[in-house]
């Protein structure tokens, strides 16, 4: 095998000494004559980096005892390539992975129903959100929740793509899921459903004459619903606009600007650079709606979540609600390939208006607020009525100069019967 090896560099070195190069159509500095291809010195210098996979392959293809699947050896390759840059972010997606990952961002697709993130503080996968109607629900799956294990399988940060994979599938089967909840676990056994996204919800709090819209997405239809709230608090009239960004992981880029043009002046919105400091602006001009605003943001508040909260802040057009945000100041960008199968890859740190990266530090809110736990235990953290929402009170007290919606009745405490 080595002396093929050899022969074939020889070969591909006397080529190079020529000064043969052309480039094909491809792209590739290569060229073809017969059976001999020739290529640049720098090509096959690149090249020379993978002969150890190649010997690898040409090892397997001698001795291992059955044929090996040499597709699923590249993907295996691609995964772990990818891996080894120690960026939870940066991934390789297979063909089926691929196709679920754009199934997302279209927003419907068969699973349980869970929001995710990968969470590079403890390398664990975190529940963000739940769905309402899901299946994850009604088994009884919290945002905060790890998930660790999915079929028995273990699953850290670097594998949240491969475990979603494991947690899609046909509607009607059964997947096992094993979250680490307050440093126990907990099994679930849950019924794959058609699952369809709802990224926004709005509704006017008549109580107190605000406008409140959620944001779970920057996916879908995230635009749209945005601007279809907006429009109807413009045509009611009301006092204030409350964002709930909370528990929203990010999304696109393009879809976050959009939003941010309906309701910041002319000016950037983000700004991103690259390793070589090439700066890319996203900027936003023409009308916009001008209201009182407050934003809920917590720790799970990241990425576009991130760009939209820092540039409201930036521009004083809003105050900060809650608790500090994630911290994710980098982007990525995604490639399908030809075959059907993908990547995503961060390429640029990004910046809010004034010139701040929080990467890694997060956005401290201008009124920092808490749950109630007991609230949180009773109802949930996805069910939470408004009344008994800490944070959202806090907003509503920001924005009315301390009119809140009336106080819950207290409810009758029972003696325990013998």
């Amino acid at each position: 095998m080595k002396k093929g090896l050899c022969l074939a560099a020889a070969v591909l070195t006397l080529l190079i000494a020529a000064g043969a190069q052309a480039v094909t159509s491809s792209g590739f500095p290569w060229s073809q004559t017969g059976e001999t291809v020739t290529i640049t010195k720098e090509e096959y210098e690149r090249l020379l980096q993978y002969e150890k996979l190649d010997m690898l392959m040409q090892i397997v293809d001698a001795y291992y005892y059955e044929e090996p699947d040499h597709a699923a050896m590249l993907d295996g390759a691609a995964t772990g390539l990818m891996k080894g840059i120690g960026d939870v972010y940066s991934v390789y997606y297979t063909k089926e992975e691929m196709a679920k990952f754009n199934e997302e961002t279209e927003g419907v697709y068969a699973g349980i129903g869970c929001q995710l993130l990968a969470d590079p503080s403890d390398e664990l996968i975190t529940v963000t959100r739940v769905f309402k109607g899901s299946p994850a629900e009604a088994a009884g799956v919290r945002a905060g929740d790890k998930i660790v294990y999915v079929n028995d399988t273990y699953y850290s940060a670097y594998e949240m793509d491969e475990a979603v994979s494991q947690m899609r599938g046909t509607p009607g089967e059964s997947v096992k899921v094993t979250v680490l909840r307050d440093l126990e676990t907990v099994d679930f056994d849950i019924v794959r459903q058609q699952v369809t996204i709802n990224y926004v919800e709005y509704e006017i709090l008549e109580d107190v004459n605000l406008g409140y819209v959620i944001v779970y997405d920057f996916l879908g239809d995230a635009y749209e619903g945005f601007a279809e709230a907006v429009n109807l608090f413009r045509e009611t009239g009301v006092d204030g606009m409350i964002i709930d960004l909370r528990n929203n992981g990010g999304g696109l880029v393009d879809t976050c600007v959009s939003m941010a043009d309906l309701i910041l002046p002319t000016g950037t919105v983000v700004s991103m650079r690259d390793k070589d400091g090439r700066e890319t602006r996203e900027t936003i001009d023409g009308e916009y709606y001008d209201v009182p605003m407050a934003v809920l943001v917590n720790g799970y508040s990241a990425s576009a979540s991130e760009i939209l909260a820092g540039a409201i802040r930036d521009y004083q057009a809003g105050i900060l609600v809650g608790q500090k945000t994630f911290g994710k100041g980098v982007v990525q960008s995604s490639l399908e390939f030809m075959d059907g199968s993908g990547m995503k890859v961060t390429t640029a740190r990004y910046y809010t208006p004034s010139g701040e990266c929080i990467h890694g530090t997060g956005i401290e809110p201008d009124i920092t607020a808490e749950l109630d736990e007991d609230a949180v235990t009773r109802y949930g953290i996805n069910n939470l009525p408004h009344d008994h929402d800490a944070q959202l009170q806090a907003a509503i007290k920001a924005l009315t100069g301390g009119t809140q919606q009336a106080e819950p009745e207290q409810e009758e405490e029972l003696d325990d019967a013998a």
